[in-house]
């Protein structure tokens, strides 16, 4: 099936793709991905093997052409591997490889959260499912591969990257938890400056270990401004 979704936040397109799917089991992939034949049985199997209520899979990077050394060296596009069969905190999924049980999104009416208009609708999904007490493994052996385009080569693209996800990351405790809220703030407050006074000793490293510092910083100083109110990066254009 194809269809249209006007609205232009990813979270919307999800529950549009949910709207028209079938059958007992929803798969999701992200379109600049590719899939091998075993994919979905892979997921599949290991629902049924660990008896959980869905399974994701790791997403590797492939690159149409050689990429900057740089880029490689700093595992900026590695994904974290599990053990197949860990159960999952809410914090390591995403929908990016995932096989889910259809009546995780029926049973409770769950649904992406539209208000997530940069990102992070899928971390917050799984975060309200498993509140409800369903539960996710991780599936070594079901990968998928992710297009990385020459725009995704650039620095500035994952210091945008970072304070899109800086920002989501106080999303998801505001409101929710005081105590959580005042450690992860004054976390990323101490870190900030910490971060600034190392940029001078981690130049010297490579560029590599430069942009990854730069990323780690800028997902702080997002948080930070974050608990203050303030988002830096409004609209997902990267």
């Amino acid at each position: 099936s194809y269809d249209v979704e006007e609205k232009r936040v990813i979270a919307a397109v999800r529950n549009k793709a949910l709207q028209l799917a079938q059958g007992n089991y929803i798969g999701i992939i992200d379109d600049d991905e590719f899939a091998p034949s075993t994919w979905l049985v892979g997921l599949y199997r290991a629902i049924h093997t660990f008896d959980v209520d869905g399974a994701l899979g790791p997403v590797f990077p492939f690159f149409e052409r050689q990429p900057p050394r740089w880029l490689l060296k700093s595992g900026l596009c590695e994904p974290q591997l599990h053990r197949t069969g860990k159960l999952l905190h809410w914090t390591q999924c995403y929908t990016g490889n995932c096989l889910v049980m259809r009546k995780v999104f029926d049973d409770h009416n769950l649904r992406f959260d539209e208000n997530f208009r940069t990102g992070g609708s899928d971390q917050d999904f799984f975060r309200r499912a498993m509140a409800l007490g369903y539960r996710f493994v991780a599936v070594q052996e079901a990968p998928v591969y992710e297009v990385v385009p020459p725009e995704r080569w650039e620095a500035s693209y994952w210091v945008k990257r970072a304070l899109v996800n800086g920002f989501n990351s106080w999303r998801y405790v505001r409101g929710k938890n005081i105590g959580l809220q005042i450690k992860l703030a004054t976390k990323s407050f101490v870190a900030v400056p910490l971060y600034v006074l190392g940029m001078v000793f981690v130049c010297c490293l490579g560029r590599h270990a430069l942009v990854r510092f730069l990323e780690k910083g800028a997902y702080h100083l997002s948080r930070a401004c974050a608990a203050c109110g303030l988002e830096l990066w409004k609209t997902r254009d990267f």
